[in-house]
């Protein structure tokens, strides 16, 4: 890296790296045992999660299906889903709670207050707060501080309000016959073009209609 490059370059290189890097295709992982394929953070509907059961040979495992396709069932252990906060759980003391729809579904989605995590972040603050009265580490705090700025937005699920249209990644959450979704991550799209629900859409389609394709050939040979 040339050494007179500013921390603010530094900064927006980051943020292009961020937006601009190519997505990551669906990851295929085998199972340890002989058997299905088991997926990981696959594009499904609430539908699908609503349908999913539980692998009773592997309690991490689920498996769902395509209405049209129920003899191809999909295992896997976590899933993206988009859908629209249509209004708030109960929340409690570790996760916040939201009624969520995308039009195939709806159920409650929980997701993670992160306390450890914005206690980290509350140090880092604190320290780079701390250093920016230095004249020697003011641009490198600044810098850090804006960043710990941006990076709070995906931690603290307080910001999510009722109207606003998640990106979640997580797993079904099946208790007493209920189904549910626990969130590790989110994403609040609060764009107003639909490009990244258009994006979602196209790549469930298009994951799905691959899936269809590659059982179908399985099964034939």
């Amino acid at each position: 890296m040339n050494s007179d490059i500013s921390f603010y370059d530094v900064e927006d290189r980051v943020d292009n790296f961020i937006i601009r890097k190519n997505p990551l295709k669906p990851n295929l992982q085998s199972s340890a045992k002989s058997g299905p394929k088991i997926h990981e953070d696959i594009p499904l509907t609430l539908a699908h999660i609503i349908r999913a059961t539980q692998d009773p040979e592997n309690p991490d495992v689920f498996i769902t299906y395509n209405p049209d396709n129920a003899s191809d069932p999909i295992h896997f252990r976590t899933c993206i889903v988009y859908a629209f906060v249509a209004g708030y759980g109960t929340h409690n003391t570790a996760f916040n709670k939201y009624h969520i729809d995308d039009s195939t579904g709806f159920l409650e989605a929980s997701i993670s207050q992160g306390q450890a995590k914005k206690q980290t972040f509350a140090c880092l603050h604190a320290e780079a707060t701390s250093l920016a009265s230095s004249k020697t580490f003011k641009a490198i705090a600044e810098s850090l501080i804006r960043l710990l700025g941006a990076a709070r937005d995906y931690i603290d699920p307080g910001a999510i309000l009722r109207g606003h249209n998640l990106f979640l990644r997580g797993r079904p959450n099946i208790f007493r016959g209920k189904t549910g979704l626990d969130a590790y991550s989110f994403f609040i799209d609060s764009g107003s073009s639909r490009k990244l629900e258009i994006a979602f859409a196209d790549h469930l389609l298009s994951w799905h209609h691959n899936y269809k394709s590659t059982t179908h050939v399985t099964t034939n040979e």
